[in-house]
């Protein structure tokens, strides 16, 4: 089950809080905390994986699910699996994302996010990804394109 945790903490020897980190650093230290909290009696965090990509408040529940059924984690940890799988499990509607979804889940920069954001109330909704490439300082190369969805 998706939600269910108990774990060692070895998460908790590293500072690992989620406002520290940068987009690499949050890859690596998540996947060290998601791992630490989900591993011992319940399941590695590639279990993750086998499932579909989840939005931001999909993950946002499975988070609370995992806390309530007593993961073994500090708040900050458990913060930082929650940026951890929304940055490289997560799944974002294109045309009513917030920016704070677009930093999180596609890892957009605060001004790109709010550039997005701004072309998208301008121009209208976005169809397709070089649709969303004509957003400057937007490059496809940089976008998981599995991570969006134009609806």
């Amino acid at each position: 089950a998706m939600g269910c945790l108990a774990a060692g903490s070895a998460a908790g020897d590293e500072d690992e809080s989620p406002g520290a980190t940068a987009p690499d650093d949050l890859i690596a230290a998540g996947e060290r905390a998601t791992g630490a909290a989900c591993a011992s009696a319940c399941h590695g965090w590639e279990v993750f994986m086998e499932f579909p990509r989840q939005t931001s408040l999909q993950w946002d529940f499975v988070i609370t699910d995992m806390a309530s059924r007593g993961a073994d984690a500090t708040e900050d940890q458990l913060e930082l699996v929650r940026s951890f799988l929304k940055r490289v499990w997560g799944l974002v509607w294109i045309n009513s994302a917030s920016a704070d979804e677009l930093t999180a889940i596609l890892g957009f920069s605060v001004d790109d996010a709010a550039a997005v954001i701004a072309w998208r109330a301008e121009h209208g909704r976005f169809i397709d990804l070089e649709s969303l490439t004509a957003v400057p300082g937007i490059e496809a190369g940089a976008i998981d394109a599995r991570a969006i969805m134009f609806d």
